[in-house]
């Protein structure tokens, strides 16, 4: 469980030593497993997430001082003595009369305040951090081609455009590794070609620092190599790597990697199944962490290069999808990945069926966020709706 920082603040009538901390500090921690650290003011406005505990009556206008300057969005905590939940009570009323984003939470929270330590956590993992976007967003993602600023003025995250040139003049004559496995209509050249894709993107990685990424592999056709093969060994050694340059999937799947330590699966929504309300979810790349067997296949839409051809584990899995100019929209869903393997000559090669709750599949055909989606492995909605809510939606 990821610890929470937190700013304590107190009226100058009752200070912390009329009002030891340790006590509010431990009973939080009984009732929720988070462990409440105590941050410095300056420190406390470099977080994510703006935590401000009322350890007494008469706070409010220390809390509305402090949040002046700060765009965060702000958690308030209350305790059950010395007037701490009026003090809350009466800030978060102000705060959202001001178009803030605020929440409260009390010491008799249970699950609630582990969440927001999660979301926190989330948010603070990625601050900072690099993603390759290579060779843009493909031309066919008409709702799904993110503005990348959007991400650094959310998120603090540094989007690095490069070329989809340079990642072809950094294709090596000799790869780093080749792919192994059972192939049907591949050969050595394939393996070959694949494998330096993947060489490539492992010296764009390692030359900018990059944490995930995402690539417009369909320009790599032209090589006569595709990317899929490369992206899955990317993700499985935590380098969650995307298709066609979508900026909203890849952020899924980042997320979905720090939350669970595992890859996320990327694909494309195939054919719904309203009667028996499952979804089938298509790619030509799937992380070998999560599948049970796999071989290599031809490419799908082009019958050339090699893509993955994966059974997915069957299990708790959570559909995410970020969409929206400014991501302002989500969804998000936990369901169950099927055994079935469809098998299917005419869809891409990894294909699985995912069932989802009622109602689900018919709200995702009448408010649809665009194409891809992202499976996670495990059921994560309350944590990653709840990023969403705080960090991505609009006020």
């Amino acid at each position: 469980m990821p610890a929470l920082p937190v700013l304590p603040l107190s009226s100058s009538l009752r200070g912390h030593e009329a009002l030891p901390l340790e006590p509010v500090l431990r009973r939080f921690w009984e009732s929720s497993g988070v462990e409440l650290l105590v941050k410095s003011e300056e420190e406390i406005r470099n977080e994510p997430l703006l935590v401000l505990l009322h350890l007494t009556g008469g706070t409010e206008h220390l809390a509305l001082k402090l949040v002046e300057a700060i765009k965060a969005p702000i958690l308030l905590l209350a305790h059950r003595s010395h007037n701490s939940l009026p003090a809350a009570l009466e800030t978060l009323a102000r705060l959202r009369e001001d178009g803030r984003r605020a929440w409260l939470v009390t010491e008799n929270s249970g699950e609630t305040l582990p969440l927001f330590a999660w979301a926190a956590a989330l948010a603070r993992e990625i601050r900072g951090k690099r993603i390759g976007l290579i060779g843009g967003a493909s031309p066919w993602l008409v709702a799904s081609s993110l503005d990348p600023s959007v991400l650094g003025e959310k998120l603090g995250v540094e989007v690095v455009e490069v070329p989809l040139e340079d990642l072809k003049k950094r294709l090596p004559l000799k790869p780093l590794v080749l792919p192994e496995g059972e192939g049907i209509g591949i050969g050595d050249n394939e393996r070959k070609m694949v494998g330096r894709a993947y060489t490539a993107l492992k010296s764009l990685v390692s030359e900018f620092q990059l944490s995930a990424v995402s690539l417009a592999c369909f320009g790599l056709l032209s090589e006569g190599c595709t990317a899929c093969w490369a992206l899955a060994r990317l993700s499985d050694e935590g380098i969650p790597g995307g298709c066609e340059g979508d900026l909203p999937a890849l952020l899924a799947l980042w997320l979905g990697r720090i939350l669970t330590g595992l890859p996320g699966f990327l694909a494309n929504p195939a054919e719904a199944d309203l009667k028996r309300e499952r979804l089938l979810l298509a790619h030509c790349t799937v992380p070998f962490l999560l599948v049970e067997s796999f071989g290599l296949r031809t490419h799908f839409e082009s019958g050339i290069g090699l893509a993955v051809a994966g059974k997915l584990r069957p299990g708790p899995y959570t559909l995410v999808r970020f969409s929206g100019k400014r991501l302002e929209r989500a969804f998000i869903v936990e369901g169950t990945v099927l055994s079935e393997a469809p098998g299917r000559e005419d869809l891409c090669r990894t294909q699985v069926w995912f069932k989802m709750p009622k109602g689900a599949i018919e709200k995702l055909l009448r408010e649809p966020l665009g194409n891809h989606h992202v499976l996670v492995p495990g059921h994560h909605r309350p944590v990653l709706s709840l990023f969403h809510k705080l960090f991505l939606a609009e006020p």
